[in-house]
C-alpha cells in the first residue's frame, strides 16, 4: 500500500496521526454528558452529520486500493458500524440516549462523504487521463 500523503510525523503519516485524535475528539464529545459551553450550540443532528462527514472523509484520505467499490464500502460499512456502536454506548452515559435519528444524520453525512470524495477522485483521474493522452503539439499551438 502506498502513502497517500509523505508528510510522516514520528514515523506515522500525518494524515493517520489526524484520523486517530479525531475519532479519539468526536468518541469522547458524545460520551459526555453534557455538551461543553465552549462548544458552539447547534442542532444535534447538524453535529451528528458534520463529524461522520468528517470521518469518512479522513477515512478515505487515509486509505488507497485499486478495488474502488471494496475501499468505499469498506469506510461506509466502518462509519454504520461505528455510528450504531457510538449510538448504544451513549446508553451507559448519564443524560445520554440512543437515538436513531442520529444515526441518520451519522449515515447521510458518511455517504455523502464518499460519494463526493469518490466524484472527485474519478473526474480527477478521468481528466488526467485525457490531458496525458493529447497530442504534446496540441499544447504547444
Amino acid at each position: 500500500m502506498q502513502p497517500v500523503s509523505g508528510i510522516r510525523l514520528f514515523g506515522v503519516r500525518l494524515g493517520i496521526l489526524t484520523l486517530a485524535f479525531y475519532w479519539c475528539i468526536i468518541f469522547t464529545g458524545t460520551h459526555l454528558p453534557e455538551i461543553p459551553s465552549a462548544m458552539p450550540r447547534m442542532n444535534d443532528k447538524v453535529m451528528h452529520f458534520t463529524a461522520f462527514f468528517l470521518l469518512a472523509t479522513l477515512l478515505c484520505y487515509c486509505t488507497n486500493s485499486t478495488r474502488l467499490w471494496r475501499r468505499f464500502g469498506g469506510i461506509v460499512l466502518t462509519c454504520l458500524v461505528y455510528g450504531v456502536l457510538d449510538e448504544l454506548t451513549q446508553a451507559l452515559v448519564r443524560g445520554r440516549s440512543p437515538d436513531v435519528r442520529d444515526f441518520v444524520a451519522d449515515a447521510m453525512g458518511t455517504l455523502l462523504a464518499v460519494s463526493l470524495y469518490a466524484f472527485a477522485r474519478y473526474h480527477w483521474a478521468r481528466r488526467r487521463r485525457s490531458d496525458c493522452s493529447e497530442p504534446r503539439s496540441a499544447f504547444l499551438n
